[in-house]
């Protein structure tokens, strides 16, 4: 932990001081745990930013962070630092009493609180939601801002995998556009990945952009939308990972004629090497949908045709009948993506094709403002 009370019960941060100043004060001075109350050692490492530390078998040990690496504790500095130089009023690790919490940061503003936690390491989905809870039960925001992943800092448009728990931090602008803003203690930039396009599974398509900390602000800046000539990158991204899927379904695939994505191709006359480009195109919530979207899309087609339907012909009795045959839990979320699905081909169906449907998609995705 960055923070102590001396024995004056004045709170000491010792990477604001030189080594030899802190060999000194470790000699001269005690320091003692803000929660608990008991002695904690100064440590003064040659490489590691100076820090506290409980005493072996302290039984205040596991509501601390002890063992905290280097990068974590170089990123609180570099946040705390950060947001004093703009002016805000920011405790470092100050300890909750009341909710037994101890964030890294505590961020206190005119109208809230914002609990600012820099997440290097691992945390499981209970402990994630358990701090988060906490948080917001006491009317205090959580702002989670995880360590960069280390293979995801290059800049543009590119594939992007995003864990389940980063997933659960994603944002969205005024707009509705969904982006997620992670930190990177390295380099002291903040990574910004905009304009999501969720994929399938942890996989995203995204514009990747940085952001040095000394021209961020807080309220952190939001994103812009991309533009169509940056759709078309979005666009051939997502369909090659539509062929990919279909030559994987293809070759490995064990349920023969009973897998209903190449029955529903082959009795629909889809090529397998060549399939429409109206199928397999990204809409909004589809995220509720836990298939990738060329299946349900092939799929819902050639359910459409038994019922002599377009796929913005059926009804919300027909979209859940659907939903309910390929084991998909019935949400307000799924039946809408269904509903999106159809908005889209039906602006963009004419004369038997589609010729602008990379277009529609754009606009549904992306340029909401314009729109409405």
């Amino acid at each position: 932990m960055l923070t102590a009370y001396n024995e004056q019960q004045q709170i000491f941060l010792p990477y604001q001081y030189s080594r030899e100043a802190l060999q000194r004060y470790r000699q001269q001075m005690k320091f003692y745990c803000p929660q608990c109350q008991q002695p904690v050692q100064l440590k003064i490492g040659k490489y590691n930013i100076p820090h506290f530390a409980h005493i072996a078998n302290n039984s205040c040990v596991q509501l601390f962070a002890e063992g905290e690496s280097k990068l974590h504790l170089q990123g609180k500095v570099q946040l705390f630092e950060w947001l004093r130089k703009l002016g805000h009023t920011v405790k470092l690790e100050p300890y909750l009493r009341k909710l037994s919490q101890r964030p890294d940061m505590l961020l206190i503003m005119e109208r809230k609180q914002v609990a600012i936690e820099f997440q290097c390491s691992t945390i499981s989905h209970e402990k994630w939601l358990m701090r988060t809870s906490g948080y917001e039960n006491n009317a205090i925001q959580p702002l989670w801002l995880f360590q960069t992943p280390q293979k995801q800092s290059t800049q543009g448009i590119q594939k992007i995998s995003i864990s389940p728990i980063m997933q659960k931090v994603i944002n969205a602008t005024a707009l509705g556009l969904a982006y997620l803003v992670t930190y990177d203690a390295n380099t002291s930039r903040f990574i910004y990945w905009t304009n999501l396009l969720h994929v399938h599974g942890h996989t995203f398509i995204g514009k990747v952009q940085e952001l040095t900390i000394h021209k961020q602000h807080f309220p952190f800046y939001e994103p812009k939308s991309i533009t169509k000539e940056e759709f078309y990158l979005y666009w051939q991204l997502y369909k090659k990972h539509c062929k990919q899927f279909v030559y994987q379904r293809l070759f490995h695939s064990r349920n023969g004629v009973q897998d209903l994505f190449l029955r529903s191709c082959y009795e629909l006359r889809f090529a397998l090497t060549a399939m429409p480009d109206y199928v397999g195109i990204p809409v909004k919530d589809a995220e509720a949908i836990p298939m990738f979207s060329i299946e349900w899309q092939t799929i819902l087609h050639h359910f459409c045709r038994r019922l002599q339907l377009s796929p913005h012909e059926l009804d919300e009795r027909n979209i859940r009948s659907f939903l309910i045959q390929q084991n998909v839990e019935v949400t307000n979320r799924a039946v809408q993506a269904i509903r999106n699905y159809g908005i889209v081909l039906a602006k963009s169906y004419q004369n038997g094709c589609f010729p602008d449907i990379c277009e529609q998609v754009y606009t549904h995705l992306f340029a909401i403002a314009v729109i409405y």
